[in-house]
């Protein structure tokens, strides 16, 4: 079974530049809602948090990272 939620946040390096933490997880708790950036609920298919592009539906976020990610977000997708 794949995890139900996908995770980002990103974290400031001391030479200034961020990198992007992506993690996928089952649960879902406090310290990720007010930490990460975007959240996206697979089982639900919404955008719990999405400070990264409020206008962004779930699908679009979807579209987005798999751009991003390519191969490496497909084992978390769900089969639909």
């Amino acid at each position: 079974m794949s995890e139900r939620y996908m995770i980002v946040t990103y974290v400031k390096k001391p030479n200034g530049m961020w990198d992007e933490v992506t993690e996928f997880k089952n649960n879902l708790k406090t310290k990720h809602i007010q930490s990460a950036k975007v959240v996206l609920d697979f089982k639900e298919k919404k955008c719990v948090v999405n400070s990264l592009n409020r206008e962004a539906s779930y699908e679009d976020m979807i579209e987005f990272y798999k751009r991003m990610l390519g191969d490496r977000l497909t084992p978390h997708l769900p089969k639909d």
